[in-house]
């Protein structure tokens, strides 16, 4: 893989994984507001995003499900 290419995709994967942690983020504090069970499944169902990228940011998930 060219330099060039390899720039592009650890810029793209940052930018995927920003999304996602602000989708994360979002869902966390809308199912806080709502008073609902705040789990690694129900953010990821929430956010639409995958389970195991939810789990990616369990620690944060958990430590904000208090």
């Amino acid at each position: 893989m060219t330099e060039k290419k390899s720039k592009a995709t650890k810029k793209a994967t940052k930018t995927r994984q920003e999304v996602a942690k602000k989708k994360i983020e979002a869902s966390v504090n809308m199912m806080r507001m709502f008073n609902q069970k705040i789990t690694v499944y129900s953010v990821a169902k929430e956010a639409q995003v995958s389970y195991n990228t939810a789990l990616k940011y369990k620690e944060f998930i958990t430590q904000n499900a208090k």
